[in-house]
């Protein structure tokens, strides 16, 4: 991998995104071993501190393991759950990703949660749902608020008794909110309260196959709102 020689301002920064840039395009992948300090203090043309500081950049990013001892080094790690939405929202900052990326696989998951969760609902479940809904409308800070406005979807998850759906689908939101938190989109632009409505009803009727059709719809709806916060947001 050839890197480019930086600037000393700021120069740590630029290491870690040409870093980051190289792992995210799969030129080093789980388990390898990023070059030497010695070699990127030659590839980048800075000093040993600064690529010091770089490399706990991406260990902070969770990017990156360092191990010590003869065989030691800086080694990427693989992508967990918990990872995943710190790398998603990195790649989203750098423009190598988009909030229709995360939609789409959205709208192959969770109707099928929405499915899943009409099947299993009670009315203590649907009590908390309709709650939910309610809540939709409260404007508090935005991080409480973007949790308000998504706490239908991870009600749906729980309900649907599946962890690992369960799990992809707090991830994918997690991804969403952490990225918004970045450039706080106005709330009623990317997500109105009482869009969840038609999703909790037919949850509520136990009625699968208009739950999964409501919730397509609804993550279509989304999708398209989405894409124009982005390029709001790409057009500063």
């Amino acid at each position: 991998m050839d890197f480019k020689p930086v600037k000393q301002l700021k120069a740590s920064n630029e290491i870690s995104n040409q870093l980051k840039d190289a792992i995210f395009q799969g030129k080093y992948i789980a388990g390898d071993k990023l070059p030497s300090e010695r070699e990127l203090v030659e590839s980048f043309q800075v000093s040993r501190t600064v690529v010091r500081e770089a490399i706990r950049g991406l260990e902070a990013s969770g990017l990156v393991e360092i191990k010590q001892g003869a065989m030691g080094g800086a080694f990427v790690k693989s992508i967990t759950f918990e990872r995943l939405i710190n790398v998603c929202q990195e790649l989203f900052l750098m423009d190598q990703m988009s909030f229709s990326e995360v939609c789409n696989a959205r709208q192959m998951i969770e109707p099928m949660v929405a499915g899943l969760a009409a099947k299993n609902c009670t009315p203590e479940m649907a009590e908390k749902l309709l709650e939910a809904c309610a809540n939709e409308t409260q404007i508090l800070s935005y991080e409480e608020t973007v949790k308000l406005r998504q706490n239908v979807h991870y009600l749906l998850a729980d309900m649907s008794n599946n962890r690992f759906l369960a799990a992809i689908v707090k991830s994918l939101l997690k991804v969403i909110s952490n990225t918004a938190q970045e450039f706080e989109p106005d709330h009623d632009e990317m997500h109105p309260a009482g869009l969840h409505d038609p999703i909790v009803k037919a949850v509520i009727a136990n009625d699968e196959e208009l739950a999964k059709a409501e919730m397509h719809k609804h993550l279509l709806d989304f999708t398209f709102r989405l894409d124009q916060v982005e390029t709001n947001f790409r057009n500063k």
